[in-house]
């Protein structure tokens, strides 16, 4: 078998073990880790100062004596499966962690493909293209630079156990292991190309999930007849809360748009070529809205006890976290006073924007190296609309990050029949290997 062969081999063996978040087990762990070191690589688990959470693990690549440090970041758990029944592709049935591939619509063996063909066929299996395949191909093209002694950097590489459910213990695993994580620039890898071109991002869109309850102080819902105009009905105070929320993040954002204004002018030459506009402003969405004894069913006429609303707000650099939660918590106050018998209660919890700015070396430096090895022209976006834990590394580490997504565009991650197109795979190998044998001008 060629060496393309043996690579996709050591892509089935790693889908093959189930790292679902919030279920990695030691097991697991030692499977992962046993992988890695079979390559070459040995990865050392990293956990926060209380041990609490499923750890990061981190490994180092050699480089020249004085050279500067790369840190490279993806995640090693993976999405749980959905319905396992519904894994069909080309109407075979597929299991999420047995990888199948597929060529031209049916069903192959790759070890019977020819070593070009390799690259037109889609792998469906959970993981595969978030985010095992994007970080096993950018590292191991670190490791063939080092290995044809091209490396101008040292290379340190994170993989994060628990982005799938929000990273909640990266930042303390971080901060307990500053020195180890210290690096001069940071670049990952994760979601999809923007309409499968070679795509750059400087930037990720923060997070701030807001719980908010509201309740009448009753034992139970009751008789809207037999108490209308007596027992408060939370509803309507909760529904008037939310769009004055809304309309305060919204007032916010056009008083502060330094970070909008700069997007739309660095990045205007790629407006028509990827979608990103929409992401520049914050976003207030209602992700549930339910009353104590709802039912859709039945006719319920009562005063519900109680209403509750989950909301996230989608968070620029323009819309700071800590600004927002204030928002969030002066309009609760101010909606007190307005609604007699009725009591608010709110829980907020989420991570801030990140953005690193184009104005720095390695912007030019990464696009000239996407256009060399991605076979047309790249595409940068100031920002995704989706949250990922780079705030970690450019807040609290003091790095700056770079994204290249390495997944083909609707690879359904995330959802059933996640699938890789391998073309992006082996493509993203040899430019991490022409990335770790340059460097910015």
């Amino acid at each position: 078998m060629s060496s393309r062969h043996d690579r996709l081999e050591i892509l089935d063996r790693y889908l093959r073990i189930p790292t679902i978040s919030r279920q990695v087990t030691p097991e697991m762990i030692e499977a992962v880790r046993g992988l890695w070191r079979g390559l070459g690589l040995e990865l050392t688990p990293l956990a926060a100062a209380d041990g609490r959470g499923t750890p990061a693990l981190y490994g180092e690549l050699p480089g020249p004596e004085g050279a500067p440090t790369l840190l490279l970041y993806g995640h090693y758990d993976v999405q749980p499966t959905g319905d396992v029944a519904r894994w069909k592709w080309q109407g075979i049935q597929c299991e999420p962690f047995v990888p199948a591939y597929f060529l031209d619509g049916r069903a192959v063996e790759p070890r019977l493909i020819g070593d070009e063909a390799l690259e037109d066929l889609v792998l469906v299996a959970r993981g595969g293209a978030d985010n095992k395949g994007q970080h096993l191909s950018n590292i191991l093209g670190a490791m063939d630079a080092v290995r044809a002694r091209t490396a101008c950097w040292k290379v340190k590489i994170i993989l994060d156990g628990e982005e799938e459910h929000g990273s909640p213990n990266l930042e303390a695993i971080a901060r307990a292991h500053r020195a180890k994580l210290a690096a001069d620039v940071l670049i990952g890898s994760d979601g999809p190309k923007q309409k499968n071109a070679p795509t750059l991002v400087m930037g990720v869109r923060g997070l701030l999930t807001v719980n908010i309850v509201a309740d009448n102080g009753q034992q139970a819902s009751v008789h809207s007849g037999n108490y209308g105009n007596i027992v408060p009905n939370p509803v309507l105070p909760l529904a008037r809360l939310i769009a004055d929320i809304e309309e305060r993040v919204r007032a916010w954002s056009a008083e502060h748009e330094a970070f909008r204004r700069e997007a739309s002018e660095v990045f205007a030459k790629w407006e028509d070529k990827a979608v990103w506009t929409p992401f520049l402003k914050p976003t207030v969405n209602i992700n549930s809205f339910m009353s104590d004894g709802a039912s859709l069913t039945l006719r319920r006429t009562i005063i519900p006890r109680t209403a509750h609303a989950r909301l996230d707000i989608r968070l620029t650099p323009d819309t700071p976290l800590a600004a927002m939660r204030d928002i969030v918590q002066r309009a609760v106050a101010d909606h007190q006073s307005r609604a007699p018998g009725i009591t608010f209660s709110v829980e907020t919890d989420g991570q801030p924007a990140s953005y690193t700015s184009p104005a720095r070396p390695e912007f030019g430096w990464l696009l000239r190296l996407l256009e060399e090895h991605g076979g047309e022209e790249a595409v940068a976006l100031p920002i995704l609309g989706g949250t990922l834990p780079l705030h970690v590394f450019t807040d609290v580490l003091g790095i700056p990050c770079l994204w290249i997504p390495a997944a083909n565009s609707n690879n359904q991650q995330h959802d059933i029949n996640e699938h890789y197109v391998l073309r992006h795979f082996y493509r993203q190998t040899a430019l991490y290997a022409a990335i770790v044998s340059s460097r910015p001008m």
